[in-house]
């Protein structure tokens, strides 16, 4: 994991999209920090007079034993040269925090031209422009692969060649699916990538791949499968499929606590990986259809630690389909917990 030293305010907004994601506005960024390293991020709704203390409360529970925060209100109108909004809100925030014994480092507005510090509200100090010049943080390290956010409707190739496949697969294609789903979900989030490609040297689809997968999580077990693979992988997935149907084993349930965020911390490079190769998934498949990827991705979101966004997948996966049940259960676990064990208590094993 890169090391990377965070001098000054500039350097903290050009390193956000590598810490969160996608900025989303409105929202309140927390950096919550422990002895100076970071915890996991949090997405939050902009601060008002009658929600500071539930903020408070709420960045306390995320950051669990830390002694710093770092805030950032992202918002969508221009700070232009008027005074900072929210200057009352930000500054009662930070006291709320200072009195539980975390103090914040720095509070910060973030608009579509400029950002501000509240330390000095009457205007806004730095244009957006400035932030590309620095060589700030750490020259040399990396850029992070994209967070993707919501799986957004394309007009692409991709979703053309999706379409097609999904009026013309026959029922040998299917029935194979069906014989043998794991292998199915994987060669589709292996292939994802070049969905609207065409064929490869071994003349296999891509987007006939992700055609049959699409069709595959429409059934509530292949859904948990392929969440499964995904967050302990395929031989986890296997003795779950293994036992489907045994009303006496434990498996099953063992399963079902992982998706309430339960139990070790998931391998996060792999959760990445999948979630950008479903998210690619989604997006290629036609709307009707979305729902259960948009679960799919929404539980990668919430194993992420991304709550806010996985909220987002399972709400407009409810309006793709109102039966969908697992869209509503994973609105109730993020509206529960926020986020996983594994995130809100970090090394925590139990």
């Amino acid at each position: 994991m890169d090391t990377v030293k965070i001098r000054t305010p500039q350097s903290l907004l050009q390193l956000l999209p590598r810490l969160v994601g996608p900025v989303e506005t409105p929202s309140l960024i927390a950096l919550p920090l422990s002895s100076g390293r970071s915890g996991m991020p949090m997405a939050l709704d902009l601060p008002e007079r009658r929600s500071v203390a539930a903020l408070a409360g709420a960045i306390r529970a995320g950051g669990r034993g830390c002694d710093a925060v770092v805030l950032v209100a992202c918002l969508e109108a221009p700070l232009g040269a008027d005074p900072l909004p929210l200057r009352d809100e930000m500054r009662h925030l930070a006291r709320q925090l200072s009195r539980a014994g975390i103090r914040t480092l720095e509070l910060l507005a973030l608009g579509p031209d400029a950002w501000g510090d509240y330390a000095s509200p009457e205007c806004a100090r730095g244009p957006l422009a400035e932030l590309d010049l620095l060589d700030d943080p750490a020259p040399g390290v990396p850029d992070l692969a994209p967070v993707p956010g919501v799986p957004a409707t394309r007009d692409s190739k991709a979703a053309a060649d999706v379409a097609a496949w999904l009026d013309d697969l026959d029922d040998v294609d299917l029935h194979l699916a069906h014989d043998d789903p794991i292998a199915a979900l994987e060669a589709a989030v292996e292939l994802a990538p070049r969905i609207g490609a065409g064929p490869g040297a071994l003349g296999i689809d891509p987007a006939k791949a992700a055609a049959l997968a699409i069709l595959l999580v429409e059934a509530p077990a292949m859904r948990d499968l392929a969440i499964e693979i995904a967050i302990d992988g395929a031989s986890a997935a296997a003795g779950t499929l293994a036992v489907l149907g045994d009303a006496d084993s434990a498996v099953p349930d063992a399963a079902a606590n992982r998706f309430l965020g339960c139990g070790p911390a998931p391998d996060p490079e792999r959760l990445h990986d999948r979630l950008r190769r479903w998210t690619a998934i989604a997006e290629a498949t036609p709307l009707e259809l979305r729902g259960p990827g948009l679960v799919i991705v929404g539980f990668l979101h919430f194993f992420l630690g991304r709550g806010r966004t996985a909220g987002r997948c399972a709400e407009l996966a409810m309006a793709v389909d109102p039966h969908l049940t697992m869209a509503p259960l994973l609105r109730d676990i993020v509206d529960a917990k926020g986020a996983p064990d594994w995130v809100l208590h970090p090394g925590c094993t139990e």
